[in-house]
């Protein structure tokens, strides 16, 4: 079976992934809510599932592009006119980061998130609960590698409280 399945394209699994995630979702949200108005254990599931899958890669994005700097970098020996090429690569980063800073303060003062929110004040006090198993779960997968200790205390306390 595991031979099988490798020899289907990357891409075509993925897809297939996409098809499956879709409708346990659907399924997810058909199922409705438990007796006590708390997410399903599909829904609570898929959650922990898609935030683990997330920070993972939140997690590993950052060790990937210093890597592929440092490997770029090193490899400049060999360009005869690496302090140039450098010069261009910063200009255009600071470019693409002007446009996309842009772009995010225009639409945030185009669509103003946040603006009908019906976030009553009692909502924003501390719940004080003691946390749950998905919480836990979710505690377990640090946000980053450079502040283990910091980010899981922090996403315990959003997720363990709910």
């Amino acid at each position: 079976m595991l031979a099988r399945l490798r020899r289907v394209p990357f891409a075509a699994q993925v897809l297939l992934a996409l098809v499956v995630g879709v409708a346990l979702g659907f399924v997810a949200r058909e199922m409705g809510t438990a007796s006590d108005g708390s997410p399903n254990w599909l829904t609570s599931t898929l959650q922990t599932i898609g935030s683990t899958f997330v920070t993972l890669l939140k997690a590993l994005v950052p060790p990937l592009i210093v890597t592929a700097v440092i490997v770029s970098i090193a490899n400049l020996k060999q360009v005869s006119n690496a302090a140039r090429l450098a010069g261009q690569t910063l200009l255009w980063f600071a470019i693409t980061a002007l446009i996309a800073v842009a772009i995010g303060i225009g639409l945030g003062l185009l669509t103003e998130p946040g603006r009908n929110s019906s976030v009553d004040a009692a909502a924003q006090t501390d719940p004080g609960t003691t946390g749950s198993w998905f919480g836990f779960l979710n505690g377990l997968v640090p946000q980053n590698f450079l502040g283990l200790q910091g980010s899981a205390e922090e996403r315990c306390r959003s997720t363990c409280s709910s």
